[in-house]
């Protein structure tokens, strides 16, 4: 018995649920459902990953190259580099609507999506475009296996740390000197031609930068791109949209770790409302959108990093078409599947 009761409760409020997403329709009647749109914002964060490794020679960098900015420690920080924001436009559940097709009316031949958001009437459907769903670019690893110095005998069998540095802070030098040599032409021979030089100068300074890192150390930048999904129903200001941690780049609104960067939605026209009475909707059919004009600012409570302005119809009003529209032969109506806008009628 408590099984049975509880089953009886789920399918109520499963028929409740329901109710509230589908659109009422008599049951044996040819109805035809159709979905206005909403826009989906895709906010697309790339970040800068800097990953800093000492040298194994740091420690004798002032004695052999006179420089004492080295990188000590390994080290990883992340930045802010861009945000950008594309649309997408999703079915709006309060505005999916069902009618049945009347004899007089042309109204029989609806346009939809593959998400049935309505297109228009009596046309054909145009190509649709996709938005990329990529959430995430892994970072490519450009880290390579040791390579041996080289260093001649002498260094290489010396067994000692300081030993090794010195043999190649003296290969740094000699590097450097054959560079200058080749650069003023001061060498009994030369390259043949222009592709040789620049491929001899490019080894040298190959070989000249990987030395050096070994006292300096090694920085390497790459980035990463996250994606971020928000459909917005009201209007937002200044909530926590995500974090950015200078240790573990992009986290958790509600990781506390992470500097907060807020969103802001501005509606225009807010004061006007909407008529999405779906009792006076079961009569007239079709309906198009006049969507609103919307703001859409992100920053970190003190610098804005991205400002835009958005055409988005679950703000905007709900308009229905006149049925002597569709009386008249061959008519068509054509409507954004983006904004729910009325395109044209012909």
């Amino acid at each position: 018995m408590k099984k049975l009761f509880l089953l009886t409760i789920l399918f109520v409020l499963t028929l409740r649920v329901m109710s509230q997403v589908l659109p009422a329709f008599n049951e044996g009647e040819s109805n035809l459902i159709y979905a206005l749109p909403k826009t989906e914002l895709c906010i697309v964060v790339e970040t800068e990953k800097t990953i800093q490794t000492p040298g194994m020679f740091y420690r004798y960098s002032e004695r052999y190259l006179a420089t004492k900015k080295v990188i000590t420690e390994e080290k990883t920080s992340y930045r802010l580099k861009s945000i950008q924001i594309l649309t997408h436009a999703v079915p709006d559940p309060a505005r999916t609507f069902a009618f049945v097709p009347s004899g007089n009316l042309h109204t029989s031949h609806l346009t939809l999506n593959s998400d049935g958001i309505l297109c228009g009437v009596n046309v054909p459907l145009d190509a649709e475009v996709i938005t990329p769903k990529a959430t995430f670019v892994p970072l490519k690893d450009n880290s390579q296996p040791d390579a041996l110095l080289p260093l001649g005998e002498e260094y290489m069998m010396a067994g000692s740390e300081a030993k090794l540095a010195e043999g190649a802070a003296k290969q740094i030098y000699r590097i450097r000197e054959s560079r200058v040599s080749l650069l003023t032409a001061d060498q009994d021979k030369l390259p043949a031609d222009g592709d040789s030089f620049k491929s001899m100068l490019d080894g040298l300074n190959k070989m000249e930068r990987e030395l050096t890192e070994l006292f300096v150390g090694k920085t390497v930048k790459e980035s990463q791109v996250q994606t971020l999904y928000l459909t917005p129903s009201a209007a937002v200001a200044n909530d926590v949209l995500f974090r950015l941690s200078a240790l573990k780049g992009l986290v958790n609104s509600d990781d506390l770790s992470g500097t907060p960067y807020y969103i802001t939605v501005k509606p225009a026209d807010q004061n006007r409302k909407a008529n999405d009475s779906k009792s006076k909707y079961e009569k007239a059919g079709i309906y198009y959108i006049l969507p609103a004009s919307t703001q859409v600012v992100i920053g970190d409570g003190v610098n804005t990093v991205y400002s835009g302005q958005f055409f988005m119809p679950q703000f905007g009003v709900t308009v229905p078409l006149a049925e002597s529209l569709f009386k008249q032969a061959h008519i068509k109506v054509q409507l954004d599947p983006q904004t729910g806008r009325l395109l044209k009628i012909e």
